[in-house]
């Protein structure tokens, strides 16, 4: 499960080149993250935001 130098320096270059296009793509997992806090409770809303980011960061720098 190596981590594709290549795939993981596009994405952060595509962050720093568009931020307000990867907010825009973030902001339903703000969303989900900030109702679960309120609904249910904050550590579950913690743990499901890490799980969520790291799955992302697995699925976008992966090599195939």
């Amino acid at each position: 499960m190596a981590v594709d130098p290549a795939k993981s320096k596009a994405v952060s270059q595509v962050v720093r080149q568009h931020p307000g296009m990867s907010l825009v793509a973030v902001s339903p997992g703000i969303v989900v993250f900030l109702l679960v806090g309120f609904l249910l409770n904050w550590p579950l809303a913690i743990l499901l935001g890490l799980v969520g980011a790291g799955a992302g960061y697995y699925f976008l720098t992966r090599q195939k």
